[in-house]
């Protein structure tokens, strides 16, 4: 009985440890598109299903030209056209690699209207590093985010 009360225990403090290193990448990201140059701010979260997913939050110049609030022009699907970028989902389906220590998933670059394969891993505490890419990492670009403790307005 006691044997399986420590095993339990034991299981239970792994569980928690690597929910927390998986949960590591929930927060918020100063990030520059690699085209655009836009500057804006992704909010990272976990989904109900346990993967996470990240969307534009806050963006430096949210209006185009004419006044009104910049869409997914690029995208190539044209229902998507007339959405506002501050909102979208940038980030899909991401999964947490505890064995490479890293989150892999489907990264949307409204720059060009594309989802890449994508892997992010951390460089630092707050430096984030997201590789996108087409069939294997080395065909890809990266891109690099600074975590930030709060929520740009």
């Amino acid at each position: 009985m006691l044997k399986n009360i420590i095993v339990f225990s034991l299981l239970s403090i792994i569980t928690v440890v690597c929910n927390a290193q998986a949960d590591k990448i929930i927060g918020y990201y100063y990030a520059i598109g690699v085209e655009s140059k836009e500057e804006s701010q992704v909010e990272i979260f976990k989904n109900p299903d346990g993967t996470y997913s990240g969307k534009i939050i806050w963006l430096k110049n949210p209006l185009d030209k004419n006044g009104m609030p910049k869409t997914d022009k690029k995208n190539p699907d044209t229902y998507w056209q007339n959405h506002s970028i501050i909102g979208m989902e940038i980030l899909r389906n991401f999964i947490y690699d505890q064995e490479k220590n890293c989150w892999n998933g489907r990264g949307y670059n409204p720059g060009n209207g594309k989802f890449y394969k994508s892997k992010i891993t951390f460089e630092s505490e707050t430096r984030l590093k997201l590789r996108g890419y087409i069939g294997t990492p080395i065909f890809g670009s990266t891109i690099y985010w600074k975590k930030e403790n709060f929520k740009r307005k």
